[in-house]
């Protein structure tokens, strides 16, 4: 195999570094780190990986979204305490490929208040992988980039069992469990994963409630066969639900219910230029229930309530291949069919429907789509420390319009089309100095998804062709990344008038990011974190609406024995770059909005060798504050403006693995 030229970073701030001997398999040897991690810090200037079983600096995260954004270049779209929509250098929706152990979830809900994320517990998986920008073909059609949250496939030489268990509780009553159990032995295995996260509504900064409590549960039961040292084939099954209070609609989320099947196989060491051969398939069900009378008193009695389903099942086929010692190709093709059903809004006076039994009932199909990829990329040793990757991928999309007037198609409807993507990207490892460098020109070219053709069913695909560049530092005082990016959007699409609308845009975007940690001592690190992004609507001479603003983070970490501790300051800029009404399918720009700042104090202490206890306050100053990706004015919703983050939080997590 190809020796890549960027390594893991090794910094105790790092989280990727903390996955050396994470796996189910090691878990029993594996010695909790006496610390608390400030930010999931870039591996390279393009890829992130973290494991989210490891606690962070502020409050742990109950869905995959809010995971996410401990991450340099995410926001989030808030709506309420949870299910907000993640965003990675001003994109999400459908140009954030997010898979869950190579499965999609495309969320039902035609307002998204179930992204995909909604139904991710990040403790629940054992790494989160992301590639930001074009520069991969492997995992579908993505503009902004792709986010995989993965499981390990436990490796046992003996008969062994060995689990994880986290403990949180916080403010406004958050409560969260969290465990996993596997046990094996050479021929097999069975793991057990289990989630609960609830909280009450929280106040921000200045006292005021929102309309934000939250339930969640998941269940995962996996079973797997190791027939040999080359040979693994896996059943798993996944149940969740959900309820979620918004305060930015009319409506809340009162079922999140998922039901999930997922059969993998592979087979290492067939020849000795075909490594390694593998195979996925999945079934996702989502049913997804919005109401105004659960979790809130209806207006005028007018009971409300909506009912949609999304089906989804795919699949995938790769193979890696050793061309010679110097060559590596790994090829495949992946697919995935999805049907859309919606049940429309059901009105009443009073509240008769407060008992009803939404789940199961039938509900007409809306639209159903159909998408199938091949893929590969080619890993070029040059030099002695240099290497050129390259990536071509095609996919194959048709849409059906079930229903008359679906995005102003007639039923029956279809619309199918090609999209090509494609990257390049050299990287050199310097010998004389710990620097690494890399520069990339990416493709990606993706069809409208469900909520884009549902405002025009026939609108044009998207292009964004974008040049990458960074560099990362690896000293054993300093280490780093920067990553720079300009890009150009060919029909970027965008969502106009109120977010009743869409239409073709061409549009600029460039930005950068950096992360830095620097030991002043043996004990004492100094880390930071920037991120700027500025988009441009050509076509109209606009800012391109829903850009987030220049932030970053400073922070100081000491680390001394079995103890830690740190804190960390957090500024956003301004943002005045807005194009009222105008926007994506999960929100609009309504407002320019002011800066702000945020402090942030927490610790942990080592209890004995397998077990740690941490703990922090975020907001510690009780800052009244509002992030600028959000749907916009709340003004139809439980509140009367912009939906403010949380004030003071105070919070601890105890963490053990046995």
């Amino acid at each position: 195999m190809i020796h890549k030229p960027y390594r893991p970073r090794t910094t105790p701030l790092v989280t990727a570094s903390l996955l050396m001997g994470a796996t189910a398999a090691s878990a029993q040897n594996m010695t909790l780190e006496p610390l608390v991690v400030t930010t999931s810090s870039m591996d390279t200037p393009y890829e992130v990986t973290t494991d989210p079983r490891q606690p962070h600096a502020s409050l742990p995260a109950q869905d995959g979204g809010a995971y996410l954004e401990s991450i340099t270049g995410f926001n989030v779209s808030r709506k309420g305490g949870t299910s907000g929509e993640p965003v990675l250098r001003g994109l999400g929706g459908s140009r954030l490929n997010i898979s869950v152990n190579g499965g999609a979830i495309p969320g039902g809900c035609p307002s998204r208040m179930d992204p995909p994320t909604a139904y991710i517990f990040p403790q629940s998986y054992d790494r989160v992988s992301v590639t930001k920008g074009p520069q991969s073909v492997r995992y579908g059609p993505a503009t902004a980039g792709s986010v995989r949250f993965e499981r390990d496939t436990p490796d046992f030489s003996e008969p062994t069992t060995n689990g994880f268990a986290s403990f949180t509780a916080g403010s406004h009553a958050r409560n969260d469990m969290a465990t996993n159990i596997t046990t094996g032995d050479e021929d097999g295995y069975a793991r057990f994963i289990g989630t609960l996260s609830t909280q009450d509504d929280y106040e921000d900064g200045g006292g005021e409630s929102v309309h934000s409590e939250h339930e969640r549960w998941s269940t995962s039961a996996i079973a797997g066969w190791t027939p040999g040292n080359d040979s693994e084939l896996e059943l798993s099954y996944d149940r969740s639900n959900a309820e979620a209070a918004y305060d930015d609609r009319r409506m809340d989320g009162t079922e999140f219910d998922r039901t999930s099947y997922r059969l993998s196989g592979s087979r290492d060491n067939l020849t000795g230029w075909l490594p390694r051969i593998e195979a996925n398939f999945y079934y996702n069900d989502v049913n997804h229930v919005m109401d105004n009378f659960r979790l809130r008193n209806p207006p005028g009695k007018m009971a409300m309530a909506r009912l949609v389903e999304r089906t989804t099942m795919g699949g995938r086929v790769s193979a890696d291949m050793d061309l010679s010692s110097r060559t590596e190709i790994q090829a495949g093709l992946d697919f995935s069919i999805s049907e859309h059903a919606d049940s429309g809004p059901i009105m009443t006076m009073g509240n008769p429907l407060a008992g009803a039994k939404f789940r199961g009932e039938a509900a007409p199909e809306t639209a159903e789509f159909s998408d199938m990829g091949l893929f590969a990329d080619m890993e070029r040793q040059v030099g002695a420390n240099s290497w050129l990757t390259l990536g071509v991928r095609g996919d194959y999309h048709e849409a059906e319009a079930l229903i008359a007037d679906y995005g102003g198609a007639r039923e029956g409807e279809t619309d199918d089309r090609t999209q090509w993507s494609s990257f390049g990207r050299y990287e050199v490892a310097l010998q004389d100095l710990p620097i690494n460098l890399y520069a990339g020109l990416g493709r990606s070219e993706r069809a409208p998804d469900f909520w884009e053709r549902d405002r025009d069913f026939g609108i044009g695909n998207e292009t964004l062709t974008q040049v990458d560049t960074g560099i990362s530092l690896s000293h054993k005082r300093v280490e780093g990344t920067i990553a720079v990016f300009y890009g150009q959007y060919d029909d970027y699409i965008l969502i106009t008038n109120g977010g009743g609308n869409a239409r073709n845009v061409d549009a600029t975007t460039r930005g950068v990011e950096a992360d830095m940690a620097v030991s002043l001592t043996p004990a004492l690190t100094f880390n930071s974190t920037l991120a700027w992004t500025r988009s441009t609507n050509d076509s109209d001479n606009e800012p391109l609406a829903q850009t987030p603003p220049l932030e970053g983070t400073l922070g100081l970490d000491y680390r001394r024995g079995g103890y830690s501790a740190g804190m960390q300051w957090r500024g956003v800029a301004r943002q005045d770059r807005v194009d009222e009404g105008s926007g994506t399918i999960y929100s609009l720009d309504t407002r320019e909005t002011p800066g702000f700042a945020t402090f942030s104090v927490y610790g942990g202490m080592q209890l004995f060798e397998q077990a740690r206890l941490s703990a922090g306050i975020d907001n510690a100053f009780d800052r009244r504050y509002a992030e600028h990706i959000q749907r916009g004015s709340a003004d139809l919703g439980a509140s009367n403006g912009p939906i403010n983050e949380p004030g003071r939080t105070l919070w601890a997590n105890l963490t053990t693995e046995f």
